[in-house]
C-alpha cells in the first residue's frame, strides 16, 4: 500500500513538473523577448510555474528512491534502463539548475541569462520525456 501511494505521489509530481514546464514554455519567451519594463507583469506567473516544477522535481527525488528501496530492496538487480534513467535525471537536474541561474541573471537585468534559460527550458522537457521512456523499460 505504501509503495502504491508513493507511486501516486511520484506520478502526481511528474504531472506538476510537466504542468509547470508547459506554463514556463509560454511565460519564458515573454520574459526573455518582451520589453524590460513589461517583465514585472510576468515574473509572478513565472515564479509560480517554476515553484510548481521544482516542488514536483523534489517530490520525485524523494519518492523515487523510497519506492526503489521499499519495492526492490535497492538498485542491485535493476537493468541498464534504470541506469540510463538515473543518468538522464542527473542531466535534467543540471539543466534545471542552468535554467534557474539564467532566470536569476535575467531578473537582475542580464539579458544573456534569458538566452541561457531559453536554451535549457526545452532541453529539460526533452530530457524528462526520455526519462519517462527509460522508466517504462526499466520497470515493465
Amino acid at each position: 500500500m505504501i509503495v502504491k501511494l508513493l507511486l501516486w505521489a511520484h506520478l502526481a509530481a511528474l504531472a506538476a513538473g510537466i504542468g509547470g514546464g508547459l506554463g514556463m514554455s509560454q511565460v519564458g519567451p515573454r520574459l526573455v523577448n518582451g520589453p524590460a519594463d513589461q517583465r514585472a507583469t510576468w515574473w509572478p506567473l513565472a515564479q509560480a510555474f517554476r515553484m510548481l516544477s521544482n516542488v514536483g522535481l523534489v517530490v520525485m527525488l524523494v519518492t523515487g528512491p523510497l519506492m526503489i528501496w521499499l519495492k526492490y530492496g535497492g538498485v542491485s538487480g535493476l537493468n541498464v534502463w534504470f541506469t540510463a534513467k538515473m543518468a538522464l535525471i542527473v542531466v535534467a537536474i543540471a539543466l534545471v539548475g542552468a535554467s534557474e541561474v539564467g532566470l536569476a541573471r535575467l531578473k537582475r537585468g542580464d539579458e544573456a541569462g534569458g538566452k541561457l534559460a531559453m536554451t535549457a527550458g526545452p532541453l529539460i522537457g526533452v530530457t524528462f520525456f526520455v526519462v519517462i521512456l527509460a522508466a517504462v523499460f526499466a520497470f515493465n
